[in-house]
């Protein structure tokens, strides 16, 4: 495969130039026609913010010349060998009762099983749903002011050909595991996929989604640009995890949008463990009283990897709570960046929210950029953040030595204790298997 770069000054408006070629598998699409209008609003947005750069202040710390600087084309299908989807099977297929499994964007229907979903569970493909549910999409995307997206929501939003809908149903405790499994082979092309699920969870409903994002050749160059809106109504509860382990010269810009109604319980868990550059966003909006919201996070990076994790909870109503802790590894030269944001509007007395992220460097040219921040516009709160930025404990390490234990291995025990400490708030223990085998990669570099 070709990896063809272009000088750092022509790289953005080389990407802007291939919009059309992306968007070029959309031509003739039959959806409605506010379908329609939701894209042409997302690439003029796109056109108007450009590919963001390091003078922008959301982006400062993550340069992306690399990911504008390579021609992509659209994802076509990919025909896995069987070698390739016996290994899809075994490593990713295997716990969950529900596999929905897109192969560069499109539904593969030998590795799915949603066809028959559980009692009170809606499964289809967004192409079915804008058929045969529209309405119930439409009302998720109107709660988000176009004006405001951001330039890859807006992307995903003009470019999407294909993505998932999900809706729990009232009073429904969905106890199986539903898993959406993006995977991408880009043998001897440069494929860009732009995946839109949409998660509804009706009043009282309960249920366990794990999105997961892989590529199976570390050499393939592409660009991931998902977006999943997830949607609680009151008292509904929702066990999410999100896992990207992409290509290790891959891009990944993903986004989460959160929004919750009355007594809704978010509990969200984000694992980066893959790509070249990997951006995820992670916003929260409470909009009901008694909601709450946690979201816990894992990084784990090595060689020349850059993960970049930005959260947003915005509180918008009285007495709700959100909980954030995010821990990262870091490892030879890896880069990481947290930004985390909590919002208290003026009306939102009483609310409780906690955020703390916490680096364990490992390598010596490792870089962390930790900005944990709080806009608060009420008096009768409780908020609290905080940061930590360090190494393995050497009086830790002499004692494991003073027993025995040799130095690498002692520094990998301690490593995968801070790694264990948010691993075991996933509950499933097959997404917390799966979880620890796509970090065991960084660990395993571990410096004696």
């Amino acid at each position: 495969m070709t990896d063809t770069m272009i000088a750092p000054t022509e790289k953005n408006s080389l990407f802007m130039e291939q919009l059309d070629t992306l968007a070029g598998p959309l031509k003739g699409e039959k959806s409605p026609g506010w379908v329609a209008r939701l894209r042409e609003e997302g690439l003029t947005r796109f056109r108007k913010t450009g590919i963001p750069t390091v003078k922008d202040e959301e982006w400062k710390y993550t340069n992306l010349s690399a990911l504008a600087g390579h021609r992509y084309t659209p994802a076509g299908k990919s025909a896995l060998s069987p070698a390739q989807r016996k290994d899809v099977r075994a490593r990713y297929c295997g716990e969950a009762d529900v596999n929905i499994v897109f192969v560069n964007g499109t539904p593969d229907k030998e590795l799915s099983n949603f066809g028959k979903p559980p009692t009170g569970v809606e499964i289809m493909t967004l192409s079915d749903a804008l058929t045969n549910n529209a309405a119930a999409v439409q009302e998720i995307w109107a709660h988000y002011d176009p004006q405001k997206d951001s330039a890859f929501v807006a992307l995903n939003k003009a470019l999407t050909r294909e993505g998932i809908y999900i809706h729990i149903k009232d009073k429904i405790i969905a106890n199986q595991l539903v898993h959406i499994l993006h995977v991408t082979q880009a043998d001897g092309e440069q494929i860009a996929t732009f995946p839109h699920a949409f998660i509804r969870l009706g009043k009282s409903s309960e249920a366990s989604i794990l999105e997961t994002h892989v590529g199976l050749n570390d050499e393939n160059i592409y660009l991931a640009d998902p977006l999943t809106d997830v949607f609680l109504e009151e008292n509904a509860t929702l066990h999410y995890s999100k896992a990207q382990k992409e290509s290790l010269r891959a891009y990944h810009v993903g986004t989460t949008r959160v929004w919750q109604k009355r007594d809704s319980t978010f509990n969200g868990f984000s694992l980066a463990a893959g790509a070249s550059i990997a951006r995820n966003n992670l916003d929260v909006v409470i909009n009901g009283e008694g909601a709450a919201a946690f979201l816990n996070g894992l990084y784990s990076v090595y060689k020349d990897q850059h993960v970049d994790n930005h959260t947003s909870v915005d509180h918008r109503v009285p007495n709700a709570t959100s909980n954030q802790l995010y821990k990262g590894v870091l490892n030879d030269a890896a880069r990481a960046v947290f930004n985390g944001k909590i919002f208290v509007q003026p009306i939102a007395q009483q609310t409780n929210s906690y955020q703390l992220n916490k680096n364990l460097v490992l390598g010596k040219e490792c870089q962390v950029d930790t900005k944990p921040q709080l806009e608060i516009f009420a008096d009768d709160v409780k908020c609290t953040h905080g940061a930590t930025i360090g190494q393995l404990n050497e009086d830790e390490i002499f004692y494991l030595q003073a027993r025995g234990v040799p130095r690498k291995i002692a520094a990998r025990l301690l490593t995968q204790g801070f790694v264990d400490d948010i691993l075991n708030r996933l509950t499933r223990d097959s997404v917390r298997e799966q979880a620890a085998r796509m970090v065991a990669p960084s660990l395993e570099v571990l410096e004696g």
